[in-house]
């Protein structure tokens, strides 16, 4: 019985291939004229412990094919979580790619990027023709690597991994709050608003030690994220806080040296903009100093990745709001 032949579709191909999440790498190298040269590739993988070996593969399309194969030695680095501009950028034909950039120089001068989850330094041992692409087979020299979340790809964007447990958590809670006609500890006002409860309760209770209630904790945060604030802002973000008008909280924090308002005489708004004093900075880094040791404590007890991924997704829901944006920014 013969097979029917089915024409082979290359973008499902590619769509099918763009399922395997895979890690984000920039190879660079040095030409023998001291051009250097660098690309963006997904391709890169583990070959063998020993030797240390691991390879990448080149579009024969590319500009820089023929200095890859030219090239004794090449630097593989693996992109952190927060480097996908510097991706996008490597991916690109530009004239000279590193410009701007913070460099080392690496074996065979090829130019070594900074703040990289891992940097490997290699020495070509193979090359092989592979379809449309060439396949680099390197031994690495050299290496040195950190704690700091990767970057990924997956379905044609970049990602952040986190653990399969954490994804297998979020999971059931959402099932189990679907499955919830109200309000209950898996939902998510509650777990937002617990979240804010444990970490910006333990800065309200180091505030009061400084002698400040609830209102006055607001206004000093408010004021340091952003100086110069109108009572009108401010009022509005009280309320946007759950908080009452507060003019008898500022007229009491300027008697106290805290505040200072400044009146502009082109402007309508006689009361003029709100500024902290110089004793009201001084408490508000204080406060902050205390906030950030309180939030490095819970976040360490995260690890690196899970942080990552907890400060992404915040952000990502903090932009589907009506404001957008978080108080103060």
């Amino acid at each position: 019985m013969s097979i029917p032949s089915i024409p082979f579709d290359q973008r499902e191909f590619r769509n099918a291939l763009g399922t395997f999440t895979t890690g984000v790498t920039i190879i660079t190298a040095c030409q023998a004229d001291g051009k250097l040269v660098g690309v963006t590739a997904n391709s890169f993988n583990s070959v063998s412990l020993d030797p240390p070996l691991v390879l990448w593969s080149l579009s024969k399309s590319s500009n820089s094919l023929a200095a890859f194969e030219a090239a004794e030695y090449w630097a593989v680095h693996i992109l952190s979580h927060d480097q996908d501009q510097l991706a996008t950028h490597f991916s690109k034909r530009a004239h000279d790619k590193f410009a701007g950039l913070d460099l080392e120089a690496g074996m065979g001068g090829a130019p070594l990027l900074t703040g990289c989850t891992t940097r490997m330094q290699c020495k070509t041992a193979y090359r092989y023709d592979g379809g449309d692409h060439i396949i680099m087979v390197g031994e690495v020299m050299h290496f040195e690597h950190s704690d700091i979340a990767p970057l990924v790809y997956q379905r044609g964007n970049y990602a952040i991994a986190t653990r399969k447990e954490l994804a297998d958590e979020a999971e059931a809670l959402i099932k189990a709050t679907a499955a919830s006609d109200s309000f209950d500890e898996n939902s998510m006002s509650y777990l937002l608003g617990s979240a804010y409860f444990h970490l910006y309760g333990k800065l309200r209770e180091f505030g009061a030690l400084q002698g400040l209630n609830d209102a006055e904790f607001f206004v000093l945060n408010t004021l340091a994220a952003r100086n110069g604030r109108s009572l009108a802002e401010l009022n509005r973000l009280f309320v946007y806080a759950g908080h009452t008008p507060l003019i008898n909280v500022l007229d009491d924090m300027t008697a106290r040296g805290l505040l200072q308002v400044v009146v502009d005489q082109g402007e309508r708004n006689e009361r003029g903009l709100f500024y902290l004093t110089s004793i009201g900075h001084e408490l508000a880094q204080k406060i902050a100093s205390a906030g950030r040791q309180t939030e490095q404590a819970l976040l360490n007890s995260l690890g690196a990745v899970d942080t990552v991924a907890l400060r992404t997704l915040l952000r990502r829901f903090i932009t589907l709001t009506d404001e957008g944006k978080l108080p103060g920014e």
